[in-house]
């Protein structure tokens, strides 16, 4: 947002003098504060002065952060000042919070409480319960801090509130459970909670299941160090075990030791069956071979060799094994999961057995097969069995839903793709209603500085008391407010997904036009990125680093930059910026197109799994593109691929054009070397045909 000049701010100083030095006499009554366009008329003032000052709550907002500084190390009196200046302005508990904070006193215990239940919840609040919590700490007043604790994962607190509950009640047994869930963690826990633990152990409560499983979970953190005193902890007839799993866990193959596991023990069965999970994608052959004795030695029940067979099947169909089809026929179809049904189908799929393929489709029971993956297989394999009138009825049905598969029908039939819409009614009274809370002020605030983590809490918040109706309302004011995130995810949680141009907004559509065209990329492509990426979060942090709108790793930044002609740079890419962001990020769509021989299908793979990778993925000879897409072995690019495909062909249509874009997927065929080939069928008629 543009931001105006206060009447002190150095600019409008200069304004003033200039308008003075145009005027001989001017008396201070005439000048008009909301410099209206009659008072410039009369007095014959230039047109400079009279640019609308900043409202109220503008001024207030220029000058929070500053505020909410002074705060921090302010006196009575100088946070009396402040409240006098921003009492009224929406964030101003963000600056008691930090005047309190700083100021923990017995003689403010009134003013604490009020403000954390006035603000419970808010980020304030949260500030100031932990200065509060920490202040009652250092000195011992364990009363108070027993009535202010508020459970909420800080290690220090919850052991802070057992100790001081222990000692005032003396009972670690009605404390038992509350002790046992902070201690059963796989990470180690601060010295803050060992009186409390070494109390809990006194007393007897602490058992060897419960050491069991907190052992179990430090394998998964790969907290060998805490694995290692966990396992001294057992008793020695159990230490035995404990030092075998810890061996196994390190080293799946070492599970080939198995016979020295007491086969009765429970315990023994998990270790080996976690090894086998792990070793199958190690090493296919040796795990294949120590299955039917390791399920010989041990007892296991019908569902648990089911579970692992199945679990065999996966990891040697995402391998491209050539036994996984046979291992797929061991299993009843109807008790695979989710994962297994795809995968068995996707070995299939790559054997091109389409009569294997659709008696499996016919073999799932009626509300699995009406899914569009398997409706879309079924029409695909109708259609290679040479049984087209059966396929087209599938085909008509499918075309009329939005998504990968849908908008694939569509194309193969040739019809417009539907897009379903049906915008969100609201009631624009309501809406305003709720722009007037108290936490909605908030979060508009924290919004326009640009604060957008704080912006999130304080709606968030609000979100969780709202009614489904209010949320809608919430819908509606968020799109209002350009913050595209969140009318996007709140029309998720509510199921409605026919308001496509709340769910597909054109944000940051200036910029992003401009960066598409300059690198010779599809606009709509590039929406369709940023929509699966961030859903237009600017802020948006992947757990493996990658950040802003399209989600653009720093590593990436740097070799963008690094091959930019011109002086050197002096500083890093800020990728929060949403326009350097959408930069970068055009430009890297533009790259891995050129590398992947302008086929754009393996460059949406290569944004999401790198090119290197998608390169190990290319077939031997030719492949039909949708059955590459279908058998890419990491569920998240599959996912991925199909959804960009999906958003790209609903931004063509809002972006006013009516092309089927998938038109073309259902006529390319992959080729070994990465390049692509097309089928005459397609209507675009490619020059490069197969």
């Amino acid at each position: 947002m543009e931001q105006k000049c206060g009447t002190n701010h150095p600019t409008m100083q200069t304004r003033f003098k200039q308008a003075f030095k145009s005027i001989a006499v001017l008396s201070i009554a005439a000048f008009n504060l909301n410099g209206t366009a009659a008072a410039a008329q009369s007095l014959k003032l230039p047109e400079l002065f009279f640019e609308p000052l900043p409202t109220k709550v503008e001024r207030q907002r220029d000058g929070f952060i500053s505020a909410e500084r002074k705060a921090a190390s302010a006196n009575e009196y100088e946070f009396s000042q402040l409240a006098e200046d921003y009492g009224d302005y929406p964030l101003w508990p963000y600056i008691e919070s930090a005047y309190l904070q700083n100021n923990m006193s017995l003689q403010k215990e009134s003013q604490v409480l009020s403000f954390m239940q006035a603000y419970q919840g808010t980020t304030a609040e949260r500030r100031v319960r932990n200065a509060w919590l920490a202040f009652l700490a250092r000195r011992d007043m364990d009363q108070r801090y027993i009535r202010d604790y508020i459970p909420r994962g800080d290690a220090h607190q919850d052991c802070r509130y057992l100790r001081f509950r222990w000692e005032a009640e003396n009972d670690i047994e009605a404390l038992s459970s509350l002790i046992e869930r902070r201690w059963v963690r796989g990470q180690s826990q601060p010295r803050t909670c060992d009186p409390v633990f070494a109390a809990w152990e006194e007393a007897g409560e602490r058992t060897d299941d419960m050491v069991w499983r907190r052992l179990q979970l430090t394998f998964n953190e790969r907290e060998w160090r805490l694995s290692r005193y966990l396992i001294g902890l057992l008793p020695e007839a159990q230490q035995v075990l404990a030092e075998k799993a810890y061996r196994i866990h390190r080293s799946p193959a070492q599970v080939g030791e198995f016979e020295k596991l007491p086969a009765d023990d429970p315990r023994s069965m998990q270790i080996v069956t976690n090894a086998l999970r792990r070793l199958i994608w190690q090493n296919q052959e040796h795990t294949l071979r120590l299955w039917p004795q390791i399920e010989a030695h041990f007892e296991f029940d019908e569902a648990q060799v089911q579970e692992m067979e199945e679990a065999f099947a996966i990891a040697l169909a995402v391998r491209g094994h050539d036994e996984a089809t046979l291992w797929f026929e061991r299993l009843p179809a109807e008790r695979l999961t989710s994962g297994g049904r795809h995968w068995q189908l996707a070995s299939l799929l790559r054997g091109q057995d389409f009569e294997k393929v659709l008696n499996f489709i016919e073999s799932l029971p009626v509300e699995l097969a009406d899914e569009a993956p398997y409706l879309y297989w079924q029409a695909r394999s109708l259609d290679e069995l040479k049984r087209p009138l059966e396929a087209d009825v599938v085909w008509g049905e499918l075309a009329t839903r939005r998504h990968y598969y849908g908008f694939m029908a569509s194309a193969r039939m040739g019809a417009e793709p539907s897009l379903n819409i049906a915008p969100l009614v609201y009631d624009p009274e309501s809406v305003d209603a709720l722009a007037k809370r108290d936490g909605v002020k908030r979060a508009y605030e924290f919004l326009q500085l640009g604060k957008l983590m704080e912006a999130r809490s304080e709606w968030n918040l609000v979100r969780s008391q709202l009614t489904e109706n209010e949320r809608k309302q919430a819908v509606i004011l968020a799109s209002r407010w350009q913050w595209l995130d969140q009318s996007i995810h709140e029309l998720a949680r509510l199921g409605l997904g026919n308001d496509v141009e709340r769910r597909f907004p054109l944000g940051f559509q200036e910029t992003l036009t401009k960066y598409a065209t300059q690198q010779s990329i599809d606009p709509a492509w590039a929406f369709a990125v940023i929509r699966r990426e961030s859903a237009f979060q600017a802020d948006a942090v992947s757990p493996v680093g990658a950040q802003g709108l399209m989600q653009v790793m720093p590593d990436t930044a740097e070799y963008l930059l690094r091959r930019t002609p011109g002086r050197p740079r002096s500083r890093s890419p800020d990728l929060h910026h949403p326009e350097e962001n959408i930069r970068l990020g055009t430009r890297y769509l533009a790259d891995l197109l050129r590398r992947n021989d302008n086929n754009w299908l393996l460059a949406t793979a290569s944004y999401n799994a790198g090119i290197n990778r998608v390169r190990e993925w290319l077939p031997e000879g030719q492949l039909a593109a949708d059955l590459w897409i279908e058998t890419i072995p990491y569920q998240e690019t599959r996912d991925y691929v199909k959804a960009v495909l999906a958003y790209q062909q609903i931004y063509t249509m809002l972006l006013g054009r009516d092309d089927n874009i998938l038109d073309l997927v259902h006529s390319m065929r992959i080729l070994e070397n990465g390049g692509v080939c097309y089928y005459a069928e397609a209507d675009t008629k490619p020059d490069n045909l197969c």
